[in-house]
């Protein structure tokens, strides 16, 4: 999905994963967060139920390096 100006939209989100110690990574999502249901596809195409996460969980749970990945590759 992209914005108004061309450029990709998307959201990071905490969302339970239990790759990480935390039990929480930070995914990104297409759209916006706004937008969201209950359960989406990340950049990296894993699908995650999505809920509010709390204000630790975005500082503890570390971000997804394959999302990372794949939103710098569509930007070139």
């Amino acid at each position: 999905m992209t914005g108004t100006n061309g450029q990709l939209r998307y959201h990071w989100l905490p969302v339970v994963d239990d790759s990480s110690s935390y039990g929480l990574v930070r995914h990104a999502f297409s759209g916006r967060r706004i937008d969201a249901g209950t359960s989406g596809k990340s950049f990296c195409g894993d699908l995650f139920a999505i809920a509010e996460p709390s204000e630790m969980d975005w500082i503890r749970a570390p971000s997804c390096q394959r999302c990372n990945s794949e939103l710098k590759a569509m930007k070139g």
